[in-house]
């Protein structure tokens, strides 16, 4: 990965296709999240058995938050488990283990985040923030069976390679 601190920020870059976080054995393809109507509101729907991207967040690279989304399971919908590990994390920074996240366009690059936080939020307490640096955010309901919170997993963007 050629550091970061070396290179502007890109601007303009293509949306992510793939996500790998080798140390919770998640990888998955991103789609762009849908838009659906709830009546009186918009909402974003997950895709099934992938992870979806909010579109008019940043891309991979570029400043700004990425905002990815996962279901933590789906018994009754069939919608997967994409990011059932993802709760993981939060033990593994707190144990020291580095977690590192990468994200791929469809040009062949790979943008490497190293993960400095998470955070367990009620669902009202949840709002869409943007970030001066080039972050990403992966969101899931939390917990089983109940999913009225949501966990949030943040890195900042360390480095970048071609594949």
């Amino acid at each position: 990965y050629q550091a970061i601190k070396n290179i502007d920020p890109p601007i303009g870059h293509p949306p992510p296709i793939y996500i790998s976080i080798p140390r919770v054995k998640i990888s998955s393809n991103i789609e762009p999240l849908d838009i659906i109507d709830l009546n009186n509101s918009l909402s974003y729907e997950t895709p099934k058995n992938v992870v979806g991207h909010i579109p008019e967040s940043a891309n991979p690279g570029e400043q700004g938050n990425l905002w990815l989304f996962g279901h933590l399971e789906s018994p009754i919908k069939g919608e997967g488990n994409v990011f059932q590990r993802l709760p993981d994390i939060p033990d593994l920074l707190r144990e020291g283990d580095p977690v590192y996240v990468e994200v791929e366009n469809n040009t062949g690059q790979i943008y490497l985040y190293v993960v400095i936080k998470t955070q367990i939020i009620h669902h009202n307490e949840f709002d869409l923030y943007n970030s001066e640096a080039s972050t990403i955010t992966l969101v899931a309901c939390v917990p089983k069976l109940i999913y009225d919170h949501r966990i949030l997993v943040t890195g900042t963007l360390v480095g970048v390679k071609n594949r």
